[in-house]
């Protein structure tokens, strides 16, 4: 009735997909592992450069605070209107002014800016 060597033959011939299945399932985790790595890398480059622009905002703030102390001394010392525009020794360059009694002074460092306003 049913042919033994045709039934053992179509039976060892039966295809398996324990490999296929392996490489798919590596390749899904190799691709996480890459988004992941990715991400981190990501996050790591914008933190390194806003280190770099607080580090640069801190010499910006200080020739701002200098720019408001010259034309707070020469406002206090001859009673006129200040304004003033300098160059530190730093490379950061300052802008002051003042009106009644308020001074604006702002200072830049690289590419970072801050200001300051003091009033009396």
């Amino acid at each position: 009735m049913f042919n033994k060597k045709t039934i053992f033959y179509s039976s060892s011939h039966s295809f398996s997909q324990g490999g296929a299945t392996t490489i798919l399932l590596a390749f899904f985790i190799m691709n996480i592992l890459l988004l992941v790595s990715l991400t981190a890398a990501s996050i790591t480059i914008y933190d390194i450069k806003m280190s770099a622009e607080i580090a640069d905002s801190v010499p910006a703030f200080y020739a701002a605070d200098a720019g408001s102390e010259l034309c707070l001394y020469q406002v206090r010392i001859s009673g006129i209107v200040c304004s003033a525009a300098m160059t530190l020794s730093n490379g950061a360059t300052v802008s002051a002014s003042s009106d009644a009694n308020k001074v604006l002074s702002g200072g830049i460092y690289k590419n970072v800016s801050r200001k300051i306003e003091v009033t009396w």
